[in-house]
């Protein structure tokens, strides 16, 4: 057999890149391995079962730019703004993240995060249609087909979802892939008929979906993934923003929220994330016996663990290191925590460090806190591994240190922190062990604090809402990892937010959708955002609070996405989102 030219994209009748890798079988092949094929169309990819499932393939290749790097290219991603960490893209170019933290968004409508997000959403769902409506005829076997088909409205669920959460209700294509001589123009769905697509999307593909894949199909979605993401959608369907606090009127209240109250949404969610917990297959990985919280460490370093329900597989190593780390460790140091976030680690004994007894010192502020802390944030003279001597030296990030220090060179920390969460202890960005790790879009610990927040509104703080809330605590390595028993639900609620910031810091933009469900964002991104100057003299460091930026958050208008103006121009039947 000819060997295929590497890289050629194919038609836009299909509108994707489609690869292939010689004559291996389908059945030898990872599902992420690269091919090539030359220019050919649907007929051509559908009478072949090697390109009828690598035309699936790509669809997982962009899975990383639509949901992670979600500024069309490979920075500005959204997890790097929030109260958590300081904007990042800001110091790269003049991009979203900085005009959405001074509520002076950069191409107002047609800004790049919100155009980026549409494009390549629609962009994946109408890939989608294109296999759902060609792969009947393609030489597999039904059992092949019926696993893959469920794969793809999977990915096509997650898109909408991923719509959904950015700008609420946006148009439901079913199944039709469009041509270019087919009516474009439809209105925008309700917030509740996409909650309602969406959850029975996933409830009919997790039927059809295994528990677990085989290990060459290893990465794609699973019955568990399935649930987990129906899981967040009804999470995020009760939440207060689109209920209780919807805050629009008119005919756009309905496509950004619910128009009346309905406490059973909170049940549906509980319900959700229980039947996750039921499959019995999941649980949290947990070490405290290496040293406290090692598990939530060693967790983020696997590529497969107990704990993963969902992951967008990676093809190369030290991902998280090339970006996050110092300049001396060869990152890029992308994204710098907030001073806010660290206050917010408790201490190792599990009392906040305004709590009596907590042992918090101001002058030595990083000793005994939370053990996830130190698994997350690097903050002045903590230890990383060298590349010279490759043991592990202190990262100065003092005031105009050399290398790293705040100030040194335009690049460096803006708050005296930067990220280390999901690096490899034994690398940096360029040496060290090599990890192909994927990013966690789902995993156990988020199923577990969803319930405990669902049931809690629900129904008050039951001893099952305690129980998930500990186990989370217990694998963090806090001592005593025991909570009161006897709190309100207001209380329990405080709690719960707290371990949601804590555990998911830095993980899949977590905090800014918390943050904007509850509607807490127009406090919470309002006003100074800080971090630590540390200096040093004659060996004695001495650190004080700086503001490094003022923020500013529009209620409502920011807790939505703008329709892009161009959609919004070749469509005279959609609604724009209130403010833009």
């Amino acid at each position: 057999m000819k060997k295929l030219v590497k890289y050629i994209m194919i038609t836009a009748s299909l509108g994707l890149a489609v690869w292939t890798a010689g004559c291996k079988k389908a059945s030898d092949k990872s599902f992420l391995d690269p091919t090539d094929v030359g220019q050919i169309n649907e007929e051509t990819v559908f009478a072949d079962s090697a390109l009828s499932i690598q035309f699936l393939n790509s669809v997982y290749g962009d899975l990383h730019r639509t949901y992670f790097m979600q500024n069309g290219n490979n920075g500005g991603g959204i997890w790097a703004f929030s109260d958590a960490s300081d904007d990042g893209e800001a110091r790269w170019s003049s991009g979203f993240s900085q005009g959405f933290n001074r509520a002076n968004v950069a191409g107002g409508a047609d800004n790049s995060f919100s155009l980026s997000t549409w494009n390549s959403c629609y962009a994946m769902i109408r890939r989608v249609n294109v296999f759902l409506d060609n792969i009947e005829r393609a030489p597999l076997s039904a059992a092949k087909k019926t696993r893959l088909k469920a794969e793809s409205r999977f990915l096509r669920a997650y898109s909408y979802f991923h719509l959904l959460r950015t700008f609420g209700g946006v148009p439901l294509l079913g199944d039709k892939k469009y041509n270019l001589k087919d009516d474009f123009l439809l209105p925008r769905n309700s917030f509740a008929e996409n909650v309602d697509y969406i959850e029975k999307e996933l409830n009919e593909v997790a039927v059809l979906l295994p528990l677990e894949h085989l290990p060459e199909d290893f990465g794609r979605p699973t019955k568990g993934a399935a649930l987990a993401v129906k899981a967040k959608l009804l999470l995020t369907a009760a939440s207060p923003l689109f209920n209780e606090s919807n805050p629009n009127s008119g005919p756009v209240k309905a496509l950004l929220g619910y128009e009346a109250y309905d406490a059973n949404r909170w049940k549906k969610a509980a319900d959700a994330a229980k039947e996750v917990m039921n499959l019995g297959f999941y649980r949290l990985v947990e070490d405290n016996a290496t040293a406290p919280g090692y598990g939530y460490y060693d967790m983020g370093i696997q590529r497969k663990n107990s704990e993963y329900i969902f992951q967008i597989m990676m093809n190369t190593g030290r991902f998280y290191e090339q970006y996050l780390l110092p300049a001396s460790r060869g990152g890029q140091n992308y994204g710098n925590p907030t001073q806010q976030l660290v206050d917010d680690y408790a201490m190792s004994n599990g009392k906040l460090i305004t709590e009596q007894g907590s042992g918090y010192v101001a002058t030595s502020p990083y000793l005994n806190r939370d053990p996830r802390f130190y698994y997350t944030v690097i903050y002045n003279q903590a230890l990383w591994l060298d590349r010279t001597s490759l043991t592990k030296k202190p990262v100065d990030l003092y005031a105009l240190a050399p290398g790293d220090g705040m100030g040194t060179a335009a690049y460096n920390t803006v708050t005296g922190y930067l990220w280390r969460r999901f690096c490899n202890e034994n690398a940096g960005g360029n040496y060290g062990v090599t990890s192909q790790i994927g990013l966690v879009v789902s995993r156990y610990a988020d199923i577990l604090l969803e319930f405990a927040e669902a049931t809690n509104e629900f129904q008050g703080p039951t001893a099952e809402v305690y129980d998930a809330v500990e186990a989370v605590r217990k694998r963090a390595g806090l001592v005593p990892f025991a909570i009161n028993r006897g709190m309100s639900k207001e209380e329990i609620r405080t709690v719960i937010r707290h371990e949601r910031r804590i555990e998911f810091a830095a993980e899949e933009g977590h905090r800014l959708f918390d943050i904007f469900r509850w509607k807490t964002a127009e406090t919470l991104l309002n006003g100074p955002m800080d971090g630590m100057r540390w200096t040093k003299t004659d060996g004695t460091f001495t650190g004080n609070r700086i503001t490094f930026e003022t923020r500013i958050f529009n209620s409502p208008q920011m807790y939505y996405h703008p329709i892009p103006l161009r959609e919004i121009n070749k469509n005279n039947l959609f609604i724009q989102n209130p403010g833009w």
